[in-house]
């Protein structure tokens, strides 16, 4: 499958503002000043920021892109603000992850989208073989959550999948662009390619394939390329004193030396792990924006792990 190579868009979907994840408020004339660079632009919302990587990627400067869950955050519990309801509501499209186990968008955007039909909504899953979650040592498949593994926005296929079908919806509503939207959704096709033949290089040949983690969000990056993730939690709960110890065994039979945990999730225990085994903590962060250079290097920690072992 064909991913892309071209200019990075790298318009910065953060913040504090009122279209973003709002802290206190923007003031008046902040309002007004997010309402003039927004008019004229194609309002998206999406669930997690690498999505409004891709949709920035495709639609450039057209798009204004207003993300629902914030860096540095656990989907498992962040709680929207209304401004960002209010918000969610002005979109024309939202690109949500799509995943009968994602239960943010169940819980709080699904609702409002059918009080709001004019909005066209894109899932990311569609087409993607739903791999099964994690299964930590000792938790006896108490995952917390369903059985199948959320996280498809850290998948290379689900990305080269939706894709062309944010370009096509971009294409509907903002019909003047269509050549725009496709063009650029060439050159991130192209990069996707050229990251994905980057990291196949990478790790091929490594005798050990297996990481581990603190949670278990990179079972589809694992699974395309031939890896495979030891989750130390499950469904966003740590393990209890025996799990802990069959998985502190565990990380011994596997020769671990580095521990990757997650920005904005608690990680005591994995420490607490990496310290009874003598390894290492790396940070990883599956929410990180600029999706193409975040995997590059968190390619890149992976196979040092490996290689080190």
């Amino acid at each position: 499958m064909a991913f892309g190579k071209g200019r990075v868009w790298r318009r910065v979907a953060a913040g504090c503002g009122l279209l973003l994840w709002g802290c206190s408020g923007p003031s008046v004339e902040e309002q007004e000043e997010q309402a003039a660079s927004a008019e004229g632009k194609v309002q998206v919302a999406v669930s997690v920021p690498p999505q409004a990587y891709f949709v920035d990627r495709i639609g450039g400067e057209r798009v204004d892109v207003q993300v629902m869950i914030p860096p540095g955050t656990s989907p498992h519990a962040f709680e929207p603000t209304p401004q960002q309801m209010v918000a969610f509501s002005r979109a024309r499209l939202y690109v949500r992850v799509g995943h009968p186990d994602f239960p943010f968008e169940k819980k709080h955007l699904d609702g409002l989208l059918r009080r709001h039909p004019e909005i066209e909504a894109i899932d990311m899953a569609e087409g993607v073989r739903l791999l099964r979650a994690a299964e930590p040592e000792g938790h006896g498949g108490d995952h917390g959550h369903g059985d199948t593994d959320p996280h498809v926005w850290l998948c290379p296929e689900a990305v080269a999948l939706s894709a062309p079908r944010v370009a096509m919806a971009l294409a509907r509503l903002d019909p003047a662009h269509a050549e725009l939207y496709e063009a650029n959704l060439a050159a991130f096709l192209a990069d996707l390619a050229a990251l994905d033949e980057e990291l196949r290089a990478s790790f091929a040949g490594l005798e050990q394939r297996r990481f581990m983690v603190q949670h278990p969000a990179w079972g589809y990056l694992a699974a395309h390329y031939g890896l495979e993730q030891i989750a130390i939690e499950s469904g966003g709960k740590e393990p209890g004193p025996a799990a802990l110890v069959a998985l502190i065994e565990r990380a011994r039979q596997e020769g671990v030396r580095v521990v990757f945990v997650q920005q904005g999730i608690a990680d005591r225990t994995a420490r607490t792990l990496a310290r009874e085994v003598g390894a290492e903590v790396a940070v990883v962060d599956p929410l990180a924006y600029d999706w193409i250079e975040n995997l590059r290097g968190v390619g890149a920690g992976f196979r040092k792990a490996l290689e080190d072992r």
